[in-house]
């Protein structure tokens, strides 16, 4: 019973719950560019985005791909793959790019942490 039970949770997860979480970011970031009016604001967040983005790439290429062929792929490894993809972003940005986004959404870590995963599940998707 319980099998059965986690079947059909399984598949409401997948069938309803992942695309509509995809629909809500997709509607997110619809808004968020809405609300970005300046054009150097807009700039500033697709260049950050891009950053975000090439970096998750690139950790998942150099280091994740290889681990999971080998099946090592655990929560330290994560964690590993998280803080290269973090320091390849820092690397990256311009002071200027990190005080915006200070200014504009809080802490920077987590803000690349929260773009990290937002990128992760594009590219799966």
């Amino acid at each position: 019973m319980n099998q059965i039970l986690l079947n059909v949770l399984a598949t409401v997860v997948t069938c309803i719950v992942l695309p509509l979480i995809s629909f809500l970011g997709v509607k997110l970031t619809q808004w968020l560019n809405t609300k970005i009016k300046d054009e150097k604001a807009q700039k500033l967040f697709a260049h950050a985005t891009e950053i975000v983005t090439n970096a998750v790439r690139t950790t998942f290429q150099t280091y994740v791909e290889s681990l999971k062929a080998s099946g090592g792929f655990g929560k330290d490894e994560q964690l590993v793959a998280l803080n290269k993809a973090k320091a390849i972003i820092l690397s990256e940005m311009t002071e200027e790019l990190k005080s915006w986004i200070v200014a504009n959404y809080g802490d920077l870590s987590n803000w690349i942490s929260n773009q990290i995963e937002a990128s992760i599940y594009k590219l799966k998707n």
